[in-house]
């Protein structure tokens, strides 16, 4: 049957090692199957005497070698603490181990090349609702399942952590579990917090869940609830076997959640891991943003506790009303940000469990081995990678010119690093074998042609990033486009295996070379000049005096580009050319300002508007709108001046305006600075910023700290007392922002404002 791992566990049971798999079938049954006939294994050199090797139950003599021509043999033991236990004792001594940092699950895992799909031929047996198989032969396939959700959400009371009610939505009719006197209702009404906790795991049980979310579900709710079953003497048995547990993760501070046979995804991480960013991560806030929902029942922060306090003494219902809105809320972001159907397939690419976020060395290491054993080659263990103090070369960046363009055209080239290391044949194991057939490229460097490992990684994953696109997931897409861009940093993390100054510098250099040969072509059979680029970027511009469509123009250009680097790699290389280049956009207007105080341009810095039935937007790249932590002052008045700046329009009078209303306490709502916490505030000693010195006057500060910059310095919103420095808004927010456009009209901030600043004083 074809099956979908869910998740896994693995133990030393009485001195043999055992993994157990849990899994979904196609038949949407459970299969729990178990491993035992596995041995954890590691390398190490032939020449190595079997008196040092004693731990193993098995030591076989393989074709297979280190990347540096080693022979190696290959050692079997009984548990996993034994091969830790051998492979420390000959480190200690100075032998070199080969892969035995590799966790056993992951390698048995990835030598079957499952991805979370896989193929399950063995004697099955059925214990309930639960199927049974032991050392089946397992294969991985391409297999998409279906999964049940169960979003959940608890109230509690906030000293105690007793729990008030348990709110669920998705695989089950929305429901509330909560205490009370039982009345006709459309809620469960429990007669004690245990009846409580009793009902929620029955309700697990026969409905049966594969994933289990919430809005910071596995360090609060879970974990509350996994509290109160130990005082009630109740097994917190959530899952599809015994023993579930919520445990300390070993390095972070985060829980972790170990349930059998369910996943649980915390959607404010998932959120993250696909690259949504948002100012705050409260589950009403991102409601807001991403559905137009706020909570029908409303509650402030600062209050909610209280508040729910009191509903629960007052006004069950309207407790469990509100209780239920939040796992609903929390199951539609689930829904809107399609994290379950984008896990899935990040998953297949990468071989992670769905709940875990992509490790770039991971998944480096689950997809590279197998092809590279296959090959006849063994990795070296991570601790024994090579290290360089040389730093590594970075892309190429044309100097901007700055100024006011007009008719900008925007290219870049599509993954470039993934399409150079696809078309060069970069590669750990390309590099190191020799054979004739070869591909030179323009850093100098050579691989082989045809013992390539990590090309082919690239093109199946540029395969998932173009269906991605055209299937309109940009978040799917971005992961795709990150993993890939990751095995280029694998190769340049100095705690990778396969680390490589000479990989990494071999994909930098070449990509500086495609740049400045694109920047040739243009300038040698376009009428127009690159002005600005960045590693894989070209912004070309056109002028006014255009008389095609821009996009025309653009498509124009990419197309033949991308023709003639086809044939430049191909007649110079030999090899087959992955590289496209893309037209983006067109901006209208495009602006590049200069380093403050200087004449040169600033590197990554720029804005530029797309005008469209006279309406004008505009895309700020490293310039002070996009900062989160940037007033809602300074983000107007800069999207204002750049609008009037692009239209032409006068200036000085606009800026006068909003001095004048700044000082006049009419944008005080605009002046909130908001900055989240990074870490405890007892851990800031050396340097204090500003957001902390507010949160230090609170006396329970939360992880989004809203402050006023004050005559007494930075205050919180909740204790906001003395006057605000405007004074400080107007050279810090409103300054910086006025100048960077001024200083190309030959006037300055403070000339045009002159004498206003001491109006308002008192």
């Amino acid at each position: 049957m074809k099956c979908f791992l869910l998740n896994y566990s693995n133990s030393d049971i009485k001195g043999r090692f055992e993994i157990t798999l849990f899994a979904v079938t196609d038949a949407h049954t459970y299969i729990k199957i178990i491993i035992d006939s596995f041995r954890p294994l590691f390398f190490v050199p032939s020449t190595i005497s079997p008196e040092k090797t004693y731990l193993a139950v098995e030591r076989k003599s393989l074709s297979l070698k280190a990347m540096d021509g080693t022979p190696v043999d290959c050692l079997y033991f009984p548990t996993y603490g034994s091969s830790i236990e051998c492979a420390r004792k000959l480190r200690s001594e100075g032998y070199p181990v080969y892969e035995s940092d590799i966790h056993p699950v992951d390698r048995f895992l990835m030598e079957r090349f499952i991805c979370g799909g896989f193929d399950c031929n063995g004697t099955i047996q059925q214990m309930g609702a639960l199927l049974i198989s032991k050392n089946p032969v397992l294969r991985g396939v391409d297999y998409t399942p279906e999964l049940h959700v169960m979003s959940i959400d608890i109230e509690t009371n906030a000293a105690t952590e007793q729990i008030y009610s348990i709110a669920l939505s998705g695989c089950i009719d929305d429901t509330v579990f909560i205490v009370g006197p039982r009345v006709e209702s459309r809620y469960n009404y429990c007669t004690d917090e245990k009846e409580l906790l009793e009902q929620f795991i029955q309700c697990v049980k026969k409905t049966d869940p594969d994933i289990f979310i919430g809005w910071n579900v596995i360090d609060y709710d879970f974990r509350v609830i996994q509290s109160r079953c130990v005082k009630h003497g109740i097994p917190f048995d959530i899952g599809r076997d015994p023993y579930a547990r919520i445990v300390p993760s070993r390095n972070s501070s985060q829980m972790s959640a170990r349930i059998p046979g369910r996943l649980v995804m915390d959607v404010p991480v998932m959120l993250r891991s696909y690259f949504y960013t948002f100012e705050e991560y409260s589950l009403n806030f991102v409601a807001s943003e991403m559905l137009g929902k706020t909570k029908n029942i409303e509650l402030t922060d600062q209050d909610k506790i209280n508040e729910i306090n009191r509903q629960y003494a007052e006004d069950k219902e309207q407790l469990a009303a509100y209780n239920l809105q939040d796992a609903v809320l929390t199951l539609e972001i689930f829904e809107k940000a399609k994290i379950l159907p984008n896990a899935i397939e990040r998953t297949k690419r990468s071989g992670h469990l769905l709940d875990r976020s992509i490790g770039s060395i991971a998944a480096f290491d689950y997809l590279y081995l197998p092809h590279l054993h296959r090959a006849g080659y063994v990795a070296k263990d991570a601790l024994d990678a090579v290290t360089s103090t040389e730093p590594l070369p970075g892309g190429y960046v044309v100097e901007p010119t700055p100024g006011l363009y007009h008719n900008v055209m925007v290219f870049d080239f599509r993954s470039l690093y993934p399409s150079i290391i696809a078309t060069f044949k970069i590669d750990p194991l390309g590099y190191i074998v020799k054979d004739q057939n070869t591909v030179h490229n323009p850093s100098g460097t050579q691989f082989s042609r045809d013992t390539t490992i990590l090309p082919k990684i690239i093109l199946d994953l540029l395969d998932s990033r173009a269906a991605a696109k055209k299937a309109d997931n940009p978040y799917l897409s971005q992961a795709f486009k990150i993993l890939m861009n990751s095995f280029y940093g694998v190769l340049g993390a100095q705690n990778c295996r396969f680390f490589s100054s000479a990989l990494a510098t071999s994909i930098t250099k070449t990509g500086q070379h495609i740049l400045k040969t694109m920047i040739s072509y243009i300038a040698d059979t376009t009428p127009y000049k690159v002005i600005y680029g960045d590693t894989d970027s070209l912004f070309v511009h056109a002028g006014k005096a255009i008389t095609e469509p821009p996009d025309t123009i653009g498509i124009r250009i990419s197309t033949a580009a991308t023709e003639w680097l086809s044939e430049y790699i191909r007649n110079t290389f030999n090899t087959e050319s992955y590289l496209k280049l893309e037209y983006q956009n067109t901006f209208n207007h495009f602006f590049l300002p200069s380093v403050r105080g200087a004449t040169h341009g600033s590197k990554k810095h720029y804005c530029g508007s797309t005008v469209t039935d006279s309406t004008m937007e505009l895309t700020f790249k490293g310039m002070e709108s996009a900062r989160s932590d940037w007033t809602d002052l300074a983000k107007e008045f800069q999207h204002e001046m750049y609008i009037r700046f692009f239209r032409s329009e006068p200036l000085d009078n606009y800026i006068c305006e909003m001095v004048t209303k700044l000082q006049s306490g009419q944008f005080d709502h605009k002046l909130i600075y908001k900055k989240r916490l990074r870490k405890d505030l007892e851990e800031y000693t050396v340097h204090v910023p500003p957001h902390v010195q507010a949160a230090r006057l609170l006396d329970s500060p939360k992880h989004i700290i809203r402050y006023y910059i004050t005559k007494s310095g930075p205050q919180p919103i909740e204790k906001f007392s003395s006057k605000i420095d405007y004074n400080h808004y107007i050279d810090c927010q409103l300054r910086p922002i006025a100048d960077s456009i001024l200083e190309t009209t030959g006037k300055s901030f403070d000339k045009i404002i002159s004498g206003q600043q001491d109006l308002f004083e008192v």
